[in-house]
């Protein structure tokens, strides 16, 4: 048995990805890759079966500081879902599936 922790802080540093950019009304916002979003989002959000005010909640978090200019530029939702899954494609994996996931 090893007697070495395993240290989630040098796995979060290294596991770091690009953060996601995007444009809306020449714009451009930036959020960290979804994956990144700390765990408290959880208590807030079904990652597994996402609603639209799930959706609306991940984006916030998401967008942070930048979510009040966000949210005064008129959006169809249609296009937030399209935001919402370029997001989650970005990271490679839709939230609510990991990369063991199968479409059967």
């Amino acid at each position: 048995m090893s007697t070495i922790a395993f240290d989630l802080d040098v796995w979060v540093a290294e596991a770091r990805q690009e953060p996601f950019r995007f444009t809306l009304s020449g714009l451009i916002f930036t959020m960290p890759a979804a994956g990144e979003l700390d765990k408290s989002i959880l208590t807030a959000v079904n990652v597994d079966n996402p609603s639209a005010r799930d959706i609306e909640s991940l984006l916030k978090a998401g967008l942070g500081d930048q979510w009040q200019k966000f949210d005064t530029i008129p959006v169809p939702l249609a296009a937030l879902g399209e935001l919402f899954r370029q997001w989650q494609k970005h990271e490679g994996a839709p939230v609510g599936e990991s990369s063991a996931s199968s479409d059967s």
